[in-house]
């Protein structure tokens, strides 16, 4: 949604490299040139119920219409390369830059494509609000978009026309920016969808099979609405929330259950106005065996908004 104030990717010659550290604080967050990229390490969270706050918090920026309002995002699961798609139906290559203990330090963009259609035409306009992001062992994309109606779409080849998949006949009820805003596929190949409205007073999640059902009806909780979906290596569905006000966003990310899928645990909340506006979210595990939460933030290629990667390590 716009809001207004994997393993196997192959290497490319061009980049731009970004990194400069920075102690953490709100008033650095605000201070920082358009043009600048920092690494915040945080301090010891204390004992609470949920995470608070991020462990690392990296700003990114680069020029050009590619970059920005970033949706959806897919690491690799060695978390050294990642996948941003953007909401104006970019992809964007990177790689992850880590020290010895693992900590994100920088980021080098790789290279940006753009998304096509069925027909192989560049998505361009409304056509090109491409929201949700997974990636498969094999390299197939699976992409949701936030049009009337909502649709999803399947990529063999990244660069390559898409394959439809069918519609659910519930999301002509969607409203046109808070359709389709999440995608994730398990490990059997089922996909889910989860809309960031409301149908009937909850969220309903929805799993592909042979055909579309609704799983799982998740309740609405404080105001927050899912933005992103994805699976970790533990078998669980995570969800990232994002609640707005005014022009703060808070964000929250909450683990599903296989079997309780609409009872979900809530891991990290953050305080309204912390970060920036979080939509895009990836679950991986490192060479230590601890599980991570990855998310970026839709800067909506707003000035006063600024593209944000933040790594939470899960209890």
């Amino acid at each position: 949604m716009r809001v207004t104030p994997g393993d196997g990717f192959p290497r490319a010659p061009t980049s731009a490299r970004i990194g400069a550290a920075m102690r953490y604080s709100r008033r650095n967050v605000l201070t920082l040139g358009a043009a600048s990229a920092a690494t915040a390490l945080l301090p010891a969270r204390a004992a609470r119920a949920h995470i608070v706050q991020p462990d690392t918090l990296l700003r990114w920026s680069e020029p050009g219409e590619f970059f920005g309002g970033f949706s959806g995002l897919e690491l690799s699961s060695d978390r050294t390369r990642a996948l941003f798609l953007s909401d104006r139906g970019f992809v964007v290559r990177a790689r992850m830059i880590r020290d010895a203990s693992g900590t994100l330090t920088g980021i080098e963009r790789i290279e940006h494509f753009r998304l096509r259609g069925t027909a192989g035409n560049a998505l361009r306009g409304g056509r090109g609000d491409s929201e949700g992001l997974d990636q498969r062992p094999d390299g197939t994309l699976y992409v949701s978009f936030e049009n009337r109606r909502g649709r999803i779409s399947v990529y063999a080849d990244e660069r390559g026309p898409a394959t439809a998949l069918p519609v659910a006949q519930s999301w002509a009820r969607l409203p046109q920016n808070e359709s389709l805003e999440s995608i994730a596929v398990d490990d059997q190949g089922a996909v889910y969808v989860l809309p960031e409205a409301q149908l009937d007073g909850t969220f309903p999640l929805y799993r592909l099979r042979q055909n579309w059902e609704i799983l799982a009806l998740i309740p609405d909780r404080d105001g927050f609405k899912p933005v992103g979906l994805d699976f970790g290596p533990d078998g669980n569905l995570y969800m990232l929330e994002r609640k707005f006000r005014l022009a703060f966003f808070a964000s929250r990310i909450s683990r599903l259950r296989p079997g309780a899928w609409g009872r979900p645990e809530t891991l990290v909340e953050t305080a309204m106005g912390a970060l920036d506006n979080h939509e895009g979210i990836s679950i991986t595990r490192d060479a230590q065996g601890h599980l991570w939460a990855t998310t970026v933030s839709d800067d909506n290629q707003n000035a006063l908004q600024r593209t944000e990667i933040a790594e939470y390590r899960l209890t």
